[in-house]
């Protein structure tokens, strides 16, 4: 077996998906040929150039900036919790955000759904922060069975919510908590989260690889513990809100990623966290590009895409990998 340095790896995952992303343009409900591709960009005119421009471009690049954001979120707790199964949706974030954007579609305040999703999942975040670590240190099972606590009574609310809407919004709604980026629009500030948890990786590499060992490893090389386990904590949560209010709840994506990465033997932060952000980003713009090209015009949610994409490969690499010790 070849086996390549993890700096190595990191860039050729950067390049396969930055080249998948560039592939994925060209398909939808009208293909666009890479010549044809290169023409409308050097001229900046024309009916293709309007359609890359307007429509396909910012798709691929939501698409993109969400799956970096769910991935690395997913990385992120599976280091917080040294549970390789941990998912960004686990502590009842997502459940949040949705409570407060379909609220607010519900109450006829559309234009702050974003802003009531982020309050919403602003104080799950507190609230799950609190319990979990109330009278007594940081416990990655106390904040997994309060995470799962509060998403229960949440998901309840949700669904009381989607009883009561009208009938001609259920559809939408529904179909947006699957995970849609029809609507969805880059943010310059999603962006920037996606820079700042990569540099974020690559500076504290060190300290995540040994919190991922154990407090007391960490402890000794003089970690913070507690305070890296809070940031850890709090950007993963962000992360995940950031693509929840956009997009809905897009699953899988951080649970199955950074575990393949894992997988294939890279399990220095520094790497790990950028190569979860490029795989992530590609694994999404490769679901969505699916969604709305296949049965197109029709447009299915990309969280089936994910599921359907995701399920298979890892089931593959599980079953490899029981051979293999075998």
């Amino acid at each position: 077996m070849i086996r390549i340095s993890q700096r190595s790896a990191l860039f050729s995952v950067a390049f396969l998906s930055v080249f998948i992303s560039i592939i994925c343009v060209g398909f939808g409900s009208v293909s666009i040929s890479i010549e044809t591709m290169l023409r409308s960009i050097r001229e900046a005119d024309g009916l293709h150039w309007t359609v890359l421009s307007q429509l396909r471009f910012p798709r691929v690049l939501v698409a993109f900036m969400s799956g970096a954001l769910l991935a690395m979120s997913g990385c992120l707790l599976q280091t917080l919790l040294r549970n390789p199964l941990a998912d960004p949706y686990i502590f009842g974030i997502s459940s949040g955000a949705s409570l407060g954007v379909l609220g607010a579609l519900v109450f006829l305040v559309p234009e702050y759904s974003v802003a009531l999703g982020f309050l919403g999942a602003g104080l799950v975040i507190v609230l799950v922060a609190f319990i979990a670590h109330r009278g007594a240190d940081w416990n990655p099972y106390r904040l997994i069975l309060t995470g799962v606590m509060v998403s229960a009574g949440l998901n309840a609310l949700i669904s009381l919510i989607l009883v009561l809407s009208p009938p001609d919004m259920m559809k939408g709604m529904i179909f947006w908590m699957m995970g849609d980026l029809t609507y969805a629009e880059p943010r310059v500030w999603a962006a920037g989260l996606v820079i700042f948890i990569i540099l974020f990786g690559v500076v504290f590499g060190r300290a995540l690889d040994a919190m991922s060992l154990g407090s007391e490893r960490a402890l000794a090389i003089g970690v913070s513990v507690k305070r890296l386990e809070y940031v850890v904590y709090l950007l993963a949560s962000f992360a995940a809100v950031a693509v929840v209010v956009e997009g809905g709840a897009i699953g899988f994506v951080g649970l199955v990623v950074p575990h393949i990465i894992r997988m294939t033997g890279v399990w220095r932060h520094r790497y790990l966290i950028p190569m979860s952000a490029f795989a992530g980003g590609a694994l999404v713009v490769v679901a969505d590009t699916m969604a709305r090209s296949l049965w197109a015009p029709l447009q299915l949610p990309v969280g089936v895409m994910t599921a359907l994409i995701g399920v298979p490969i890892l089931i593959y690499l599980l079953n490899k990998r029981s051979d293999v010790r075998n």
